[in-house]
């Protein structure tokens, strides 16, 4: 299995999805206007705008804290070091106006 990574953006909308299988992907959409970030953890039942407090991003996976105090895991596989820059990438995008949110290791 290798994880799959795919960005997508436009003039409104920035999207990052991290899958590995049909039930453990994180997708998050950011509404350029709004700076509004939505995280969806599918398979996990977790979901809504502005949930992620903190980030931890390793080269092995990442770790989210969310508003509930949950804490949500997704680990790579099978990651090259260039893709796993280009996560790093988006995640700053995402959250260049909250910077507190995200904290990388091995980058």
């Amino acid at each position: 299995m290798k994880t799959q990574v795919a960005q997508e953006s436009d003039d409104a909308i920035f999207t990052l999805t991290l899958q590995n299988d049909a039930t453990d992907r994180f997708f998050w959409l950011q509404d350029k206007r709004s700076g509004t970030v939505y995280f969806e953890a599918e398979g996990q039942y977790v979901g809504g705008d502005a949930i992620v407090k903190e980030c931890t991003v390793m080269r092995d996976g990442l770790h989210l804290g969310l508003s509930s105090g949950a804490i949500v895991s997704f680990y790579f596989c099978s990651l090259s070091l260039r893709e796993y820059l280009g996560v790093v990438s988006a995640l700053k995008k995402l959250y260049a106006a909250r910077p507190v949110v995200l904290e990388v290791f091995d980058a």
